[in-house]
């Protein structure tokens, strides 16, 4: 009779504890699915999704008179991504032929082990359509833009230019940079567990925001003559510099500012004319 008791205490003692235990891990998975769920689920979207930038139109520089001196063109970023390539010898040898770059610098990005990466920017639209149209896994092709200046190198040391990264380096183009950029977007898509994209999945488009246009006080056709008149004293008394400023002195405006010699902000860092003499010792 006693052993019969103990035996029935000891079973409704394990039944209470089992029970117990049942609804703390009961309770623990409402907790996780009803107070954590929407934690839970971004961090398995976060893992889940791949992210690739869209970069923001970056906003305009117009005269006073709404000429355009700062503009965007359009150009591609080719990029690849490991566990999504089939071909890597065809992915190479496209790459190389249209890029015009080394088989020894692609081969080196094709086969590192990444979540993505990037073989060359500011590539030429048509060329990122052509690489596009061989539809080769693992290959991205992303528009961006670049910096375009229409006139080259009116007022280059008042507008400033921008880095490969799109951000403002000297003058307007940095001091009103944050005004100028605009807010990237993204694409995501889905991938499973090996980094391979989910086709049925499609993708998502976060759109960009472009950047703000900034409207100066400069008249493109005054600043055009005070460069010429800049530059013919520059060349007939043979100065080290030019500097000339066309203001109103009504309000203070100012329509002209020149400091020749200028520079082509298309090609920032390509020395040209007298200067490239003098830092290569007249060799060429």
């Amino acid at each position: 009779m006693f052993v019969r008791t103990y035996q029935k205490k000891k079973i409704l003692f394990f039944a209470a504890v089992s029970i117990l235990l049942l609804c703390a891990l009961l309770g623990r998975l409402i907790y996780i699915m009803v107070a954590q769920g929407e934690y839970y689920s971004q961090l398995a979207t976060d893992l889940q999704e791949r992210e690739r930038e869209i970069k923001a139109l970056r906003g305009r520089i117009l005269d006073r008179n709404g000429v355009v001196l700062a503009d965007n063109e359009t150009v591609c970023t080719v990029s690849v991504i490991y566990n999504q390539v089939e071909d890597p010898e065809r992915v190479i040898e496209v790459l190389c032929e249209e890029l015009e770059l080394s088989e020894e610098y692609v081969r080196t990005r094709v086969e590192k082990y990444s979540s993505r990466e990037r073989i060359k920017s500011n590539v030429p639209k048509e060329v990122g359509d052509r690489i596009r149209s061989y539809d080769l896994a693992g290959v991205k092709v992303d528009e961006d833009y670049k910096r375009y200046y229409p006139y080259s190198t009116l007022a280059s040391k008042v507008l400033g230019f921008t880095g490969s990264d799109n951000q403002g380096i000297l003058g307007l183009e940095a001091v009103y940079d944050e005004y100028l950029t605009g807010e990237s977007g993204k694409i995501l898509t889905m991938t499973d567990a090996s980094g391979i994209e989910l086709q049925e999945e499609g993708e998502r488009r976060i759109e960009p925001t472009a950047g703000q246009d900034l409207v100066i006080s400069i008249d493109a056709n005054i600043q055009n003559y005070a460069e010429q008149l800049a530059l013919q004293a520059y060349e007939a008394k043979e100065a080290e510099n030019v500097m000339i400023l066309v203001m109103n002195p009504n309000n203070g405006e100012i329509y002209a500012c020149v400091n020749v010699p200028e520079f082509d902000l298309n090609n920032p860092y390509e020395l040209t004319g007298e200067w490239a003499e003098k830092l290569t010792g007249g060799e060429h």
